[in-house]
């Protein structure tokens, strides 16, 4: 599997819009690529641009600490089926990658709705 993840420059696993890079983790050769984070040069759709580069990267999944997706950029996840690794805030890559080598967390098809943030702020 290769799973998406946004990291700081800590390597916490923050939502796509507070992250630095995204790392493309594949889990079959324990390896990753880091790349600069594509939603830091935007202003708008930048949960979608990160989604669309990742997948463009191989990603099938996404590692989602809560307001990683916005309603618009959820919506195009679940489209494309991409799975998600429900997260709590402040769990360092290590962490992660440990968890899921040992299978002690697992993907799953969608996120709570209260962890989905507006597309849209009034």
């Amino acid at each position: 599997m290769i799973i998406a993840v946004v990291i700081d420059k800590d390597e916490k696993i923050v939502p796509i819009v507070e992250g630095e890079k995204i790392r493309i983790y594949d889990t079959e050769t324990n390896k990753y690529q880091e790349f600069p984070n594509p939603a830091l040069a935007l202003e708008e759709g930048r949960r979608g641009a990160t989604l669309k580069f990742a997948e463009q990267k191989g990603a099938t999944a996404f590692a989602a600490p809560p307001q990683t997706f916005c309603e618009l950029s959820y919506e195009k996840a679940i489209e494309d089926q991409i799975k998600f690794f429900q997260l709590p805030l402040g769990l360092f890559f290590s962490q992660f990658k440990e968890q899921v080598d040992q299978k002690k967390i697992d993907s799953k098809g969608v996120l709570p709705r209260n962890e989905i943030a507006p597309s849209f702020v009034l």
